[in-house]
């Protein structure tokens, strides 16, 4: 009985010593190069149009810097991630077996870079900040969506005189690599001053049919030393493995904030739910809101319990997050005179700011050590 317990305590003691191993995977490092140096992602829906916004050089100014209220200028976001899920004929970049083909892809990158919208917008706005002598310590990182090859047999296109068939995964790879190359001789070509190209994001949020292609994706952009990103929902197949995938960084979606969590009365400790799953996993976090926090006080609510929760697991100190504003949101908040949003829109700004602060102090010690 005794060597039966002996043993029981010893099992007992290893489960828990495994679990806690598991726990010190922790969450990635707040700025480092896992991830490209990016402390503050946000995510632009810019393809659209009919948008909240246009992602206009006015309008980017919101993303861009915050403007206290004695006039000075303080650099937010550090990274943008430049995405869309709908073309303009409504088919999807994401996950339909009507998912849009090569024309759809190349609209979508027109869009993209346009000039004076989105990426050319947020170089401008630099450029200007730089004749008032105001500059960030480090330039501003753009992450570019590709397209989900999404399995089908749709005749996607055409590259290099071969028809690509999506139910073949060397022509999804092959589709993939096209868009890669096409976007990245795009930015090469614009010669941005204040902006580079960090990397490539995967569109589709989970991995049900891509298990042969994202890895194969992943080393080709390693090839070109460029970082893979994803950010996959709630309890998404395959979060857990994202490192698998070929990811260099992940975020994990919390789904809180959102009208289906409202109606199925998904708790704010959903919240500490994907800290915890995260922080297991080695992924970074996502806040998210949306529009509804400027029509209803239920979502301003739940925009506060990510900051409280947020702050309570530790994320704003040490960890990389990716901003889900709905598309547009965060501008909307930004010019908004409503004296239930200006606080939370400047609290989160403040934030943001702190975080930058602490971002730049350990870039500087990088390039003093190199």
């Amino acid at each position: 009985m005794k060597h039966f317990f002996a043993l029981f305590v010893l099992a007992l003691l290893s489960c828990t010593a495994l679990q806690a191993q598991e726990k010190e995977k922790g969450f990635p490092p707040m700025f480092s190069e896992q991830n490209g140096y990016i402390t503050d992602m946000c995510l632009l829906y810019h393809g659209r149009y009919n948008a909240a916004v246009t992602y206009d050089k006015e309008c980017m100014k919101s993303y861009v810097y915050y403007t206290d209220k004695k006039g000075k200028k303080e650099f937010l976001y550090d990274g943008f991630l430049i995405l869309e899920i709908v073309s303009s004929n409504g088919s999807s970049f994401e996950n339909s077996e009507k998912n849009a083909n090569q024309k759809e892809w190349q609209w979508l990158m027109n869009r993209q870079f346009e000039e004076g919208y989105g990426i050319s917008a947020i170089n401008d706005i630099l450029e200007d900040l730089s004749k008032e002598n105001i500059n960030p310590e480090r330039k501003r990182k753009v992450v570019i969506s590709i397209p989900m090859p999404y399995y089908s047999d749709n005749v996607w296109g055409e590259v290099n005189g071969e028809k690509l068939v999506m139910n073949n995964d060397d022509h999804r790879i092959k589709a993939a690599k096209w868009y890669i190359n096409e976007a990245e001789k795009r930015f090469k070509e614009k010669n941005y001053k204040h902006i580079e190209l960090a990397g490539f994001y995967w569109v589709f949020e989970k991995n049900i049919d891509a298990g042969n292609v994202m890895p194969v994706v992943s080393t080709y952009l390693d090839s070109k030393d460029y970082y893979f990103y994803w950010i996959p929902y709630f309890w998404s197949k395959g979060a857990k493995e994202w490192k698998e995938w070929g990811f260099d960084m992940a975020y994990y979606q919390p789904n809180y904030f959102f009208v289906k969590s409202t109606k199925r009365g998904v708790p704010p400790t959903r919240i500490d739910e994907a800290c915890d799953f995260a922080r297991t996993n080695g992924l970074a976090m996502e806040f998210e809101f949306d529009g509804n926090m400027l029509k209803d006080t239920l979502y301003q609510t739940k925009f506060k319990h990510y900051v409280d929760h947020f702050t309570k697991n530790g994320v704003f100190d040490n960890v990389p997050v990716a901003y889900y504003e709905g598309g547009g949101y965060w501008n909307k908040i930004a010019i908004s005179n409503d004296p239930n949003i200006i606080p939370l829109y400047r609290n989160l700004s403040e934030i943001i700011i702190k975080r930058q602060k602490k971002a730049d102090k350990m870039w500087k010690k990088i390039q003093k050590n190199r």
